[in-house]
């Protein structure tokens, strides 16, 4: 990708003209890194991935969710896109989990807009199975259900799974956006929530 190709792709993603022209395109080390032990990409993954990890506890997360679903709503069809919820406190195991349980129960990501406005904006106390249970059923979901999957084996391996990958992408903070397996960025390093995209537009591109 040339200048004038990523500044438009920046100016797509909503990313300021300053920021594409002053730097040409992003640098290694200073808007993204290498991943020290790229991970290979599953099957479906052939023309892309873009895996986030994320908490529903964070502010930084919440702040992202609106340009990601722009972000989600223009990418290419081809792009497989992965959300994995990450532990980075105590509490967070919890959250964890009812990522979990909600998939184990057949409902991916119908809960996950609301989860974030629960903690982030309506600051519920999600931290234990019956508080929970009761915003499951609330939202219209099998509370029942939800208490039965909360600790089955298939929840405990994929929370097993979840923490093996956040080691794996190297994540020492979230948002973690990782590319194909072996860039990653964040809005931290990227100075932004619209650079960070902007950031994985470019990392889609370039060559293994």
């Amino acid at each position: 990708m040339d200048r004038r190709q990523f500044s438009q792709a920046a100016l797509i993603a909503g990313l300021s003209p300053s920021f594409a022209w002053a730097q040409g395109r992003p640098v290694e080390g200073q808007h993204y890194r290498k991943l020290r032990m790229p991970q290979p990409l599953a099957g479906s993954s052939a023309g892309g991935e873009v895996h986030e990890f994320f908490w529903y506890g964070c502010g930084a997360c919440f702040a992202l969710e609106a340009p990601l679903q722009a972000w989600l709503s223009r990418k290419p069809a081809e792009v497989q896109f992965k959300r994995t919820p990450a532990v980075i406190r105590k509490v967070a195991e919890a959250h964890q989990r009812i990522f979990y349980t909600l998939e184990a129960m057949g409902l991916g990501d119908k809960l996950h807009a609301r989860l974030f406005n629960a903690l982030q904006v309506e600051q519920l106390d999600l931290s234990t199975l019956p508080d929970i249970q009761a915003f499951v059923s609330r939202s219209g979901f099998d509370g029942a259900r939800f208490a039965q999957l909360w600790n089955s084996f298939s929840v405990d391996g994929r929370c097993r799974q979840a923490q093996a990958a956040a080691t794996a992408y190297e994540v020492d903070g979230v948002p973690w956006l990782v590319v194909n397996g072996q860039y990653a960025t964040s809005p931290v390093m990227a100075k932004g929530n619209n650079e960070a995209l902007a950031v994985v537009d470019y990392l889609l591109k370039l060559k293994a």
